[in-house]
This record gives C-alpha cells, structure tokens and sequence, in this order.
C-alpha cells in the first residue's frame, strides 16, 4: 500500500469516502506545466513543491495533483512511517497537505455545497489541511514512539512545523491573508 493509498484510507475514514482513488490523478512535470499555464497568475505564486488543480468542466471534477520529484525523493529516501525528522516533516507535510485538498474538493463536490473556485472555499480547504496535517502528523509520531500520548516536545515540534511558516513572501495580498490566516486559526483549533 503506498503512502498516498495509506493517507487518503485516514482522511476517508474520518470523514467520507470519496469512491475514487487519488493515485489516479497523480500527474508529472509536463502536465503541471501545462495545468499552470492554463491555472493563471495566481498559480505562479503556489508552492512548486506540490499542487492540487481542481476544475468542473462538463458536471464533472477535473482533479490533478502534482509533486515535486524532489518530494518524492526524500519521502522514499526517508520514509516517514520508518522516521520521521527535520529531514523529512517538510516534505511529508506538503503531501499530506495535496491529499486533504483532494480528498475536501472531492467530497465538497460530491455534495454539491458550492464553488470551487471562490475564496471562502479556498480559505476553508487550506485550514481543513493544516488540521488534517496536524493529526495526521501526531498519529504518525504517536506510531513511531509507541506511544498514544505524545511527549510535549513532540506536539510543539509538529506545531511549529505545521502552522509557523510566514506567507509575506506571497505578491498577492489575498494569498497572504488566506495562509496566514488559515496557519493562525488551524493553531488556534488545534490547541483547543
């Protein structure tokens, strides 16, 4: 079972099963490129390291999810359920990251709650990541130290990790507002 397989199972079972298989919609560099050509300027200003598009064309999600070799590359080099450190929690986090948009966008879809493309399902979809991140991140130390208690020093350091980035390098005052915003309300649930 492959990582993406394994973290797509987690979110499904704590929310809905979305009845598709995201492995599916991996997609390489060329098809990225030409995605991010057709996507517009805002998409210049996401991270490379991994992308999910999303688009309804005909009544029907158009879903592609994009990663970065190089993340690829640290997570088999360093796989996170045999360990995981300031190695590779970056990495990790971005691909759990891809999977939670994919897996909200699906269900959301599937639902039929609304637009895609507007900006309160944009900001909602980055902050159900940064929760789902954090658990996920947490079950995963928890595996790893044996332990369904995490030690402090564990939590601090997936806090840290998950919801202190700074987003002022983002051109776009909308993008900073939304990632800041989402990074500072996911802390404060989290924490609640």
């Amino acid at each position: 079972m492959t990582l993406l397989h394994q973290i797509q199972g987690v979110l499904e079972r704590t929310y809905a099963s979305t009845g598709v298989n995201l492995e599916e919609f991996v997609i390489g560099r060329q098809r990225c490129v030409e995605l991010s050509a057709r996507a517009g300027p805002e998409i210049r200003e996401m991270s490379g390291e991994g992308i999910t598009f999303l688009r309804v064309a005909n009544g029907q999600l158009r879903l592609a999810i994009y990663y970065h070799p190089a993340i690829i590359a640290r997570l088999e080099q360093r796989h996170p359920l045999a360990i995981l450190d300031e190695q590779n929690i970056r990495s990790l986090i971005v691909f759990i990251e891809e999977v939670s948009h994919a897996v909200h966008a699906t269900l959301f879809f599937l639902e039929k709650r609304g637009d895609l493309a507007s900006e309160e399902f944009l900001c909602n979809l980055e902050l159900q990541a940064k929760v789902d991140v954090y658990l996920a991140l947490k079950l995963i130390t928890a595996t790893l130290v044996r332990s369904r208690r995490l030690h402090k020093k564990y939590q601090a350091w997936i806090r840290r990790c998950v919801f202190q980035r700074d987003f002022q390098g983002y051109h776009q005052a909308r993008l900073r507002r939304r990632y800041g915003a989402t990074s500072r309300l996911g802390l404060r649930l989290v924490k609640y």
